[in-house]
């Protein structure tokens, strides 16, 4: 069953197969070659979860963007909390008339991030706009094959301002939303603004040229949110303060540090590599696992990685290689654990596995055999009768 027909998939079904969407087209989107899989320490103790290939940490994969982007929802949950929304409004902007072609997508959002800048900067000083959280959302549009730009943001504008700030915003920005009700709930205001930036489950219907672009905007590290005013000062004075925060490592002292505590041994490479123990959500709750890294033949993974991709289009029907868990974005990738997925990995391992048991057998026969046999003719011994 592909992704797009699972009613229920989940936030790492659709990473995975956005990122097969972006590998086919010849976008390297994962960290490394080698799978990695868990092994179930509690619930099903021994149970073996294939995650696949690690994806790179970029905001683009929903299940990587919510481990950032928790934080900030509980932060702003935090301060709305200690400082009220009072005067704060949740408004949008946009341009209509200026869509955004992919191959100039780019530019266009430089463009608009200039603008905002601009224009923010303006009614601060003139009307005491306070810009709290903003996050823009690139939206691209099957029927005209243009992006979409626009910007979701938490404002605080005192009241007897309303009027003048709203008649600025809708003169610089040719689309406008201001709804006048005061925001309500901090946390899902938040929530759909981060993770409305990149909703993989849509974005591997688009296009392959489409998904390019987009990929594009995540290699020009662009500000897709950030926090301003007095949320952002709110976060600086809640951050721990550390001695290795005050004083930063200088880039000697790593490389010294490391060569002193290097392992003088030879590294030689027998299985699978243990990467650490993790706690991961199964079911309704949370057991302790332990993270593997398969270990793949050197010339066989030079031969992949020199292999040329494909210039056929690729395709949005996409299996999934997980059994959904629900789709709550206040999981990380870690979430989405089904039953095991009898991968070319994984196979491989019940295959040494069993190599490994026939050992054993076989050396627990000859011991069992050679003890019969002294037994039965004891050896000679030197200077005995």
């Amino acid at each position: 069953m592909s992704v797009l027909a699972k009613e229920t998939a989940s936030t790492h079904d659709y990473a995975r197969a956005l990122a097969r969407r972006l590998e086919a087209i010849g976008i390297d989107a994962f960290s490394s070659q080698r799978e990695r899989y868990l092994v179930l320490l509690q619930g099903s103790p021994g149970e073996i979860i294939d995650l696949g290939k690690p994806l790179r940490g970029s905001r683009i994969f929903g299940n990587q963007a919510a481990r950032k982007n928790i934080p900030i929802v509980s932060d702003f949950t935090a301060f709305a909390q200690e400082d009220g929304l009072r005067d704060c409004m949740f408004w949008g902007v946009g341009i209509t008339g200026a869509k955004a072609a992919p191959d100039n997508v780019v530019e266009a959002l430089k463009d608009f991030n200039r603008k905002i800048n601009l224009v923010f900067s303006d009614l601060r000083k003139q009307h005491a706009f306070e810009m709290l959280l903003l996050a823009i959302h690139p939206r691209f549009d099957p029927d005209s094959g243009l992006f979409d730009l626009h910007a979701h943001f938490v404002c605080r504008v005192p009241r007897h301002e309303h009027e003048n700030v709203s008649r600025k915003l809708m003169v610089k920005f040719s689309k406008v939303d201001l709804p006048t009700r005061p925001i309500r709930n901090a946390g899902a205001v938040s929530t759909y603004m981060l993770w409305g930036i990149w909703r993989n489950k849509h974005m591997i219907a688009w296009p392959d040229h489409a998904l390019a672009a987009a990929w594009s905007l995540t290699q020009h590290r662009f500000r897709f949110f950030r926090a301003g005013g007095s949320f952002a000062k709110w976060r600086t004075s809640k951050a721990p303060t550390s001695q290795s925060a005050a004083r930063p490592v200088e880039k000697a002292d790593k490389l010294r540090n490391r060569s002193e505590t290097a392992d003088p041994r030879q590294l030689v490479v027998t299985g699978d590599r243990l990467l650490s123990k993790v706690k991961v959500r199964y079911g309704d709750s949370k057991v302790a696992a332990l993270l593997f890294e398969t270990s793949v033949n050197d010339a066989l993974e030079s031969r992949h990685e020199n292999t040329e991709p494909s210039v056929e289009y690729s395709s949005a029907t996409i299996a999934a290689t997980q059994e959904s868990m629900g789709d709550d974005p206040h999981v990380c990738e870690t979430k989405a654990v089904g039953k095991p997925n009898f991968s070319h990995g994984l196979k491989s391992r019940i295959i040494a596995l069993f190599q490994k048991m026939k050992k054993l057998i076989s050396a627990a026969a000859n011991t069992l055999y050679w003890g019969w046999k002294n037994m039965v003719h004891p050896p000679e011994r030197d200077g005995l009768p």
